[in-house]
């Protein structure tokens, strides 16, 4: 079977998303974001309370996108796992002798992940709907845009996490491969962040040497980095640049395209059986 079945898709995304519903994670999710979420627009009034003014045009944008942006990890190190949970167990193997084909697979866990950020948006749309009414500070168009954004935004971490769980033999080496790179990229920007502060000019030409060389690596590698186009995203918000939004979506539907069709071709290469005695 090689033609993308879309009843399949729906079958199998149904059937996880049901199991995400019911299960106790999302939720987790859902309440760390709201947290983190609270804690900002605490500030926020603390700074009327303490200022008597407040002079930001869209006051929820930032939450909200911080909100999307914590429940992305959720989805992300759920989109790592599922492939490689369904391997270890050998279910995977057992799907494959159906009506499933390797792209509708891997667009079955997409759509599954794109539903459940649906869900969670529908959880954050009501808090920040009802802390507008409490608070009373307007919500503005912007947030619409953010909200549109996040959904590419998630997009991006979904697919790479899908990604990562097709390489992977079982759930620990799924999380830890995710972890790792992730906090690769991390340590290099932040290595950089650090260095650079010190000075130029103070620095031995050995450490210039290093900036130089960990600049052109994180040129290269923060395009693999879900995270990078999260950042851009929020730097899109904190700047109310229109054509910022614009090109963070396109670059996200981009990123999103070459994840999901690597994840197919990985997938194909490597098998729907588990190869590893672990």
């Amino acid at each position: 079977m090689n033609v993308f079945d879309a009843a399949t898709v729906w079958i199998l995304a149904k059937r996880e998303l049901r199991s995400a519903v019911f299960g106790i994670g999302v939720y987790l999710a859902i309440l760390t974001s709201l947290i983190i979420s609270s804690i900002i627009l605490q500030n926020i009034l603390m700074a009327v309370s303490r200022d008597r003014m407040l002079i930001i045009a869209s006051p929820f944008s930032y939450p909200l996108f911080v909100a999307a942006g914590a429940c992305t990890i959720y989805l992300a190190i759920s989109a790592a796992t599922s492939i490689a949970r369904e391997r270890d167990s050998q279910t995977l193997e057992l799907l494959f002798y159906g009506p499933v084909n390797h792209s509708s697979y891997i667009f079955s866990k997409y759509l599954k992940g794109v539903l459940t950020y649906l869900f969670i948006i529908l959880f954050l749309s009501i808090y920040f709907i009802s802390s507008s009414l409490i608070s009373n500070l307007g919500l503005s168009f912007r947030l619409l845009g953010v909200l549109i954004l996040s959904f590419f935004l998630s997009s991006c971490v979904i697919s790479f996490g899908i990604l990562i769980s097709t390489l992977t033999e079982n759930v620990r080496t799924s999380i830890l491969f995710f972890l790792g790179i992730v906090g690769g990229l991390i340590a290099i920007q932040i290595t950089l962040e650090i260095l650079a502060n010190m000075g130029e000019t103070s620095l031995h030409p050995a450490i210039r040497y290093l900036i130089n060389t960990l600049g052109l690596i994180h040129a290269v590698v923060k395009w693999i980095s879900p995270f990078y186009y999260l950042n851009e995203g929020l730097d899109a918000v904190s700047s109310g640049s229109a054509g910022r939004f614009f090109l963070s979506g396109i670059t996200s539907i981009i990123y999103t395209a070459v994840m999901l069709l690597s994840s197919v071709f990985a997938l194909k290469g490597k098998g729907v059986r588990k190869t590893t005695g672990e």
